[in-house]
């Protein structure tokens, strides 16, 4: 059973996941008002005075209920209209587990930079076009919810250089899982996933 955009309060914070054949990347956003059931009016919380052009490339609407499993609206159109940013839904929203996403294990070192902590060797866990897991044994890295850092890494032909906001803190006895959400555009992103994904299935 799906929802309708309007369910969301004003105010809230979403995350448009946006991507191309080539690219992916995350956008925080904010409903600033509703024009209709499936309209909103949003602030998108990016630090530039460029009008942004949603033009030819895909879009979801990802909301996080404080208590519960996100929802995700699929096809979502964003036009610039008087100043505005004016979002549209072409269908309801629908419980996105990501645990059931197309998450790819990945189990390879990576280079991760924390700003102002320098360099460091870490472990990443898993990836998906919008987000990645990191696996902290040692219980050293001391990360907190919205921290900052990046990573690099290669792997099947593949150079990763993500970006990642802290969204999730897995604390187990043996180890610490963060999970990050993706907050740049990376090239071989999205070709990566599909290639892992069908690894992974073949």
């Amino acid at each position: 059973m799906g929802i309708k955009l309007s369910t969301i309060e004003t105010g809230s914070p979403v995350t448009l996941i946006i991507s191309n054949k080539e690219k992916a990347m995350t956008m925080e956003a904010n409903i600033k008002r509703f024009l209709k059931d499936d309209i909103a009016l949003i602030a998108i919380n990016l630090d530039t005075t460029q009008t942004l052009n949603f033009e030819n490339v895909h879009i979801e609407l990802e909301y996080s209920p404080e208590d519960g499993i996100p929802y995700v609206w699929r096809n979502v159109q964003i036009i610039y209209y008087q100043s505005e940013y004016i979002l549209k839904t072409l269908s309801d929203g629908v419980k996105n587990n990501r645990r059931n996403s197309f998450r790819v294990g990945v189990g390879r070192n990576a280079r991760m930079t924390i700003p102002g902590h320098g360099t460091l060797e870490v472990l990443v866990r898993d990836v998906s076009i919008s987000g990645f897991s990191i696996t902290d044994r040692r219980k050293e890295l001391n990360l907190h919810s919205g921290d900052m850092v990046s990573i690099h890494f290669e792997d099947i032909g593949h150079i990763l250089d993500l970006s990642g906001k802290v969204v999730r803190i897995e604390e187990h006895e043996e180890m610490i899982v963060y999970g990050f959400q993706i907050t740049n555009l990376c090239k071989d992103l999205a070709s990566y996933v599909t290639i892992k994904q069908r690894r992974k299935n073949s």
